[in-house]
């Protein structure tokens, strides 16, 4: 099996001594083949080469990353703070709408305000002590 390299040498050969053309065309071979397997490591090895180059800039981006990442957000604090300081007030809409006859009823309730006032406090009480008793059982 000749591949076409040393084709000249190959066709003028017929016997060199003791030696014969298969002799002659097995060592073509063996020396086609370790050029050919020098490229391959070659190749593999600049393979390997861009991979972990690859590796290693990804790596150091995300660490860049990491470094800059309080800066940046200290920087966005500060703008969207700026921005919002200078900007004209807004005036929120109100979330409570009741209709005129709820506020009937509910004004006609006496000391209205008060019994709101003891219930909202009541409430902040047991929220206060089941938050407690969850931070004990601990």
């Amino acid at each position: 099996m000749t591949w076409g390299y040393l084709g000249e040498f190959w066709n003028s050969i017929t016997q060199v001594g003791d030696y014969t053309i298969t002799f002659f065309q097995n060592i073509g071979n063996a020396v086609a083949g370790a050029i050919g397997n020098l490229f391959s490591f070659i190749n593999h090895s600049l393979s390997d080469l861009f991979v972990f180059g690859g590796w290693f800039a990804e790596n150091l981006g995300s660490i860049w990353d990491k470094i800059v990442l309080p800066f940046q957000y200290l920087l966005q604090f500060l703008k969207s703070f700026v921005t919002k300081a200078v900007a004209t007030p807004t005036t929120n809409e109100d979330i409570w709408s009741f209709t005129t006859q709820i506020k009937e009823v509910f004004s006609a309730i006496p000391f209205w305000s008060v019994l709101i006032s003891v219930l909202f406090i009541a409430i902040l009480i047991i929220v206060i002590i089941s938050i407690l008793k969850q931070i004990l059982s601990f």
